[in-house]
């Protein structure tokens, strides 16, 4: 029963994301995050402590399930302040997510819980 449940955790530097300013680095955004999610984080001051969240979301939602996934297959939102995660792809999970910042750190924290998984039959 617990091989349906995955769980990832991740920790970012934001200092990673401060070194590489969007404007100067769109492509190397464009190639982790989705429009939506670039939005998102240029629209508050500090954004690059928005994009190490979202990238620690990622990271561990990666490490939560079983397929090989890449990070635009991902989708990070947000729905009554709470972090939501999406997949693409057809896959079916759900995830329950954490995600915090402080200073120089953000962590985020993922129980994902596939769908569809077939049972394997044991006979003794």
């Amino acid at each position: 029963m617990l091989q349906k449940f995955g769980i990832g955790i991740d920790i970012v530097k934001v200092e990673r994301f401060q070194d590489k300013p969007y404007s100067k680095h769109k492509i190397f955004y464009k190639k982790i995050f989705l429009d939506s999610e670039i939005k998102y984080c240029l629209k508050h001051k500090n954004s690059a402590i928005h994009f190490s969240g979202k990238f620690a979301i990622k990271e561990a939602v990666k490490k939560s399930i079983r397929q090989n996934v890449s990070f635009l297959d991902i989708e990070t939102y947000y729905l009554n302040s709470k972090p939501k995660i999406k997949l693409k792809n057809n896959l079916d999970y759900n995830f329950l997510v954490s995600m915090s910042h402080e200073n120089e750190f953000a962590i985020a924290v993922v129980i994902s819980e596939e769908f569809n998984v077939k049972r394997k039959l044991y006979i003794y």
